[in-house]
């Protein structure tokens, strides 16, 4: 299995006072950069072939992991589809591919390993991570089929005011069967409200192929938060504290 990390942001609300000095992932959460517990996380499941899509300020990325990982670079940013095609050189002949944001750093590694489980034993063309959210407000939202079946993934700005009341939500954490994602990827558009290549597209596209989508809904939705803000970050910090977090790496 290989793994696919999105990590190209400028996490422009972040720090202004730093004029965005850095690229988000790199910020630090207790002391290392938020991207390094995805990472380190993706290796204690044995998924060593990790990629790591870079853009803004790439230099301190590679400077950290250098060799360790392979890179992919996204100069324009036009979404998560596009992140990952920008990767698609890089994928070789395995059966999954693991993708993830560099930005959400909370997954527990037992959540991990449940995913790809369902992965092995399901076989689906697509298996993803979702939560049920209190507050679902940004989050890509999971239209289930009157059979409870995952039919496609609707993104805020695009849900309808129905869509808009699903409290299950997508979390960025995918496992794709590597063929039919590397078919399937120049059949993303930029047919939505922001004009992007959505990931979540890939989903829709399965389904309409007949094929079966899993969604594993994690056991907290804390998991699933994304780190957009300095807000978001003090509270990622309070829940390493407290070791809600399992795949902390050690300290710089």
């Amino acid at each position: 299995m290989q793994a696919i990390v999105l990590a190209a942001g400028k996490g422009t609300r972040m720090n202004c006072e730093e004029n965005n000095s850095k690229p988000k992932v790199m910020y630090p959460l207790n002391g290392v950069p938020m991207i390094k517990y995805g990472v380190d996380a993706l290796r204690k499941v044995d998924i060593n072939d990790i990629i790591l899509v870079v853009g803004y300020k790439k230099e301190q990325v590679q400077d950290f992991f250098k060799d360790t990982v392979k890179y992919a670079f996204q100069e324009e940013q036009l979404g998560t589809g596009h992140a990952v095609m920008m990767a698609k050189q890089l994928l070789d002949v395995s059966d999954g591919i693991l993708v993830c944001c560099g930005d959400m750093p909370l997954f527990k590694l037992e959540t991990i390993k449940h995913l790809i489980e369902v992965y092995h034993s399901q076989k689906p063309m697509i298996a993803l991570l979702s939560a049920i959210f209190v507050e679902p407000f940004g989050y890509g939202r999971i239209v289930r089929s009157s059979t409870n079946e995952v039919s496609s993934i609707v993104e805020q700005k695009d849900c309808s005011p129905k869509q808009q009341g699903i409290k299950e939500c997508n979390t960025g954490f995918y496992i794709f069967n590597g063929e039919w994602l590397r078919r399937n990827l120049s059949r993303l558009h930029t047919n939505n409200s922001q004009k992007e290549y959505y990931l979540t597209d890939l989903v829709g596209l399965a389904v309409s192929q007949g094929q079966k989508v899993a969604a594993v809904p994690v056991a907290d939705e804390s998991e699933a938060l994304g780190i957009n803000t300095p807000e978001q970050l003090r509270m990622a910090e309070r829940m390493v504290i407290h070791s809600k977090v399992t795949n902390q790496p050690k300290t710089l």
